[in-house]
């Protein structure tokens, strides 16, 4: 499944780079920090969470964005008395989001929904745990077109990353600097 969407990711961003010399294609790529929050596990702890991403403008409302993000959570502190001893999992998300606003190179405040797949992969050394499966995110941003080359965003969001017995989630907030260029910069 990896290989799959890592296939679909380069097919975009070459898409994406073929379409550049057509008008009103709007690309970006940007990069992201934030918090990262599991929800519902006392194995973990809050921990940080990066990434990067490409933008692909289609149309006035709708970006396509592959992206690769890397969170690592907290050590857990004691579950009912106990000290587990272990550091926090490390999660990486290699997925595919789809963006209703926040068009790259549009100026001022954009709201926007967001959601999209990856695939997940959960690895703690101490304990030897490694697995992937395919997840699914969903969220709500603000973006802020600074100039026609650059946007703002920060955006709030939860992944769901399905495992053999249940599932790993959190939520994330991230905020991030995006670079617009293509020929559709600043149109709208």
């Amino acid at each position: 499944m990896r290989r799959v969407l890592i296939i679909v990711a380069v097919g975009l961003l070459m898409t994406a780079v073929t379409a550049s010399a057509q008008p009103g294609v709007k690309l970006g790529v940007g990069g992201f920090a934030g918090l990262s929050i599991p929800v519902i596990q006392d194995d973990q702890e809050s921990g940080s969470e990066f990434g990067f991403k490409a933008r692909w403008g289609l149309g006035k409302i709708l970006v396509v964005e592959p992206n690769v993000t890397f969170t690592k959570w907290g050590k857990p502190g004691t579950v009912e008395g106990v000290d587990l001893g272990i550091d926090g999992s490390k999660l990486t998300g290699i997925g595919l989001d789809l963006v209703l606003g926040n068009s790259p190179g549009a100026l001022g405040l954009k709201p926007y929904f967001m959601a999209g797949f990856g695939s997940y992969k959960v690895k703690n050394d101490d304990t030897g745990y490694d697995e992937s499966n395919l997840g699914w995110n969903a969220g709500l941003g603000i973006g802020f077109g600074v100039s026609p080359k650059f946007d703002l965003d920060i955006r709030g969001k939860v992944v769901v990353a399905p495992q053999d017995q249940g599932s790993k989630k959190a939520f994330g907030i991230v905020a991030g600097l995006n670079f617009n260029f293509g020929s559709g910069i600043g149109a709208i």
